[in-house]
Parts: C-alpha cells; structure tokens; sequence
C-alpha cells in the first residue's frame, strides 16, 4: 500500500509531503497506481524547484519520496507553491478514490 503524508501548517499551507510504500496493484514496472503517485509527487517537486525557485529539501528512492518546504516564502511565491502542491493533493486523493485499496492519505498540523 502506498500511505502518503500531507503536513500542513495550522494556517492551512502544506510545509511538506511524504509517499512511502508500493501499490502492488500490478508486477513491478507495471502497477499504474505507482507511476500516477510516483509522477504527481516527483512533478510537484520539480514545480516547486524549476518553476517557483524554491529551496526545498526533498529525497527521492524506491518506494521513498519526501520534500520539506523549509524557507518563507513571500505572498506571490506561496500561491504558487500552494496551486503546485494543492494540486498534486487533488490528484492523488482522485486516484485514492479509484483505487481504496492501494493508498492512504493522512494530513497531519505541524
């Protein structure tokens, strides 16, 4: 099962994200469930990198990924990372939606 993590400030701004586990919906290589998380968060990560300019802390490996948004960010800046990441939110909790069985997800107050 891949569990995902959401970290949200008490304002409401998500300040990181963690996806740990496999779907094992299909053979490795395979498993649509995987790739759609696996791309919705490593594409957030580049967004936040290459798009917005943010100093962001993040470690990608197998099964594995987790970003920290660690710096302040100014007003037009957070819109930004908040489109980028509340998106990927939206996409991941629609393929929750098909796929119950293979993902959780879990918004925790930092």
């Amino acid at each position: 099962m891949i569990e995902i993590s959401i970290q949200r400030h008490k304002a409401g701004h998500v300040e990181g994200f963690e996806v740990s586990g496999h779907a094992n919906f299909d053979e490795y290589g395979r498993d649509i469930v995987c790739c759609a998380i696996s791309v919705l968060a490593q594409t957030a990560i580049m967004g936040l990198v290459e798009y917005v300019g943010l100093d962001c802390k993040y470690e990608i490996e197998d099964g594995y990924l987790i970003c920290r948004i660690l710096e302040e960010a100014d007003s037009q800046k957070r819109i930004k990372i908040d489109a980028i990441v509340e998106t990927m939110i939206l996409g991941m909790n629609n393929i929750k939606q098909g796929y119950p069985s293979y993902v959780t997800i879990e918004c925790k107050e930092v």
